[in-house]
């Protein structure tokens, strides 16, 4: 916007810019144009496209990385709970994996997704996936899930159609304790955990 001296002092440019040559003007209304240009702010376009989400950083020797032929098409942030029971097993009382519990918000912070029961991913807009881990990657410390490289089938229509792999990278948290008791038989733990997820289609 211009200041009121700016305004202020418009009749007295421009009289001084009509009293001289034909060249003049030409050169007094192309330097405002160009001004006029340099201070106006350029508005973002409604309904831009954000780009490709980035790939994880994966070591050379990582398990998790996608076949050839696939690129990133969503990546979400999750958040939520590794929920687990406890069981005897053949070394003692552990705590057994049963489900993840999870939402998963895009860029804005909005739900987005739903992770569940049989590694699946329920998006809002009715899309899903069903999950297989294929391989997997440990953490960079042992309090953290590993990191997983899915398999997936899409159903429906939406974000997730044509989906074939997934990856949970950045984990923080989820790990239970390495034992439990047998007075804690068959009682549930929810474990807190994050991570990030990375959703590939075909090219």
């Amino acid at each position: 916007m211009r200041s009121t001296s700016a305004i202020s002092a418009a009749p007295q440019f421009a009289a001084t810019v009509f009293a001289g040559s034909a060249s003049s003007v030409t050169t007094a209304v192309v330097a405002l144009v160009i001004a006029g240009c340099a201070s106006a702010p350029t508005a973002p376009v409604s309904g831009e496209p954000a780009g490709a989400p980035e790939p994880p950083s994966l070591g050379f020797f990582s398990h998790i990385k996608v076949p050839d032929g696939l690129d990133p098409a969503l990546r979400l942030a999750g958040k939520g709970v590794q929920i687990f029971r406890c069981e005897q097993r053949a070394d003692g009382w552990q705590w057994s994996f049963r489900v993840p519990e999870a939402d998963l918000v895009d860029g804005s912070g909005r739900v987005v997704v739903h992770h569940g029961a049989n590694f699946s991913f329920e998006h809002v807009d009715g899309s899903r996936l069903l999950g297989t881990i294929a391989a997997f990657d440990e953490a960079p410390r042992s309090t953290d899930l590993r990191w997983l490289l899915f398999s997936t089938r899409s159903f429906g229509t939406g974000e997730l159609a044509n989906v074939t792999y997934a990856q949970r990278v950045n984990t923080a948290g989820g790990m239970p304790p390495a034992h439990c008791e047998a007075k804690e038989q068959n009682q549930l733990l929810r474990v807190d955990f994050s991570a990030d997820f990375i959703f590939y289609k075909p090219r």
